[in-house]
């Protein structure tokens, strides 16, 4: 629904989703920061920890990216992005809460933060299918324009941001604004008024081995992509 015709500054619904992912991107930002100080300052974690704790925040993408595709593409995207917002404060929420009743254990930090990779992965792939359900094809750039600079401009102040949470208020309870955020963007996702077209039905549906192997075909055998 637009209030007039212009840019997409004027399509109220792009702007919720703008908005609440632009929060999110900043909150997201500070617990780049915040986790390995919690792990490090907190619990004492070494050098190699520290080094393992990144690196399983990207294994869902290695073990569940194409599945996640083929997944998203068979359910309507917002209740999708919604979910795993709520999903990903709940779990980010569970941090402060531990450190303030002293049970904050490293391994806590290892299965929060794989968790949430593999919610932020599903919302990375329903999120891109669900800008052209808001905007029209030749809004598309920029659509992706404003939410790319928002998202460049909160990878700058989000670590700058934490850098300063974390002195006031101490590593774990700076995961508590993440945690907030990503209710912030469920909410904003929430408001959303513009219906979503509804999934291929179950009976034109191929099987999911079939449609991961024609989009490896498609990707492999574009020089483009």
């Amino acid at each position: 629904m637009r209030w007039n015709k212009g840019g997409l500054w004027h399509n109220r619904d792009f702007v919720k989703l703008w908005l609440g992912q632009t929060v999110s991107e900043l909150g997201s930002g500070i617990t780049g920061q915040a986790l390995p100080f919690t792990a490090f300052l907190v619990l004492a974690a070494t050098p190699s920890q520290l080094g393992l704790l990144a690196a399983v925040a990207e294994v869902p993408v290695l073990l569940f990216g194409l599945l996640a595709g083929v997944w998203v593409d068979r359910l309507p995207r917002r209740p999708i992005l919604i979910a795993a917002d709520i999903g990903r404060a709940l779990l980010l929420a569970s941090i402060p809460v531990a450190a303030i009743l002293g049970v904050l254990r490293l391994e806590q930090l290892f299965i929060v933060i794989a968790l949430v990779g593999v919610l932020r992965l599903f919302f990375d792939v329903a999120y891109r299918s669900y800008l052209p359900v808001l905007v029209t094809r030749d809004e598309l750039v920029e659509g992706n324009s404003k939410l790319s600079a928002s998202g460049s401009i909160a990878e700058i102040t989000g670590p700058a941001a934490a850098g300063l949470l974390v002195q006031w208020l101490t590593a774990p309870i700076a995961i508590l604004i993440d945690a907030f955020s990503f209710l912030f963007s469920a909410f904003s996702l929430a408001a959303i008024t513009k219906s979503e077209p509804p999934p291929t039905p179950k009976e034109e549906r191929q099987s999911a081995l079939s449609e991961i192997r024609d989009g490896l075909r498609l990707v492999l055998g574009n020089r483009v992509l």
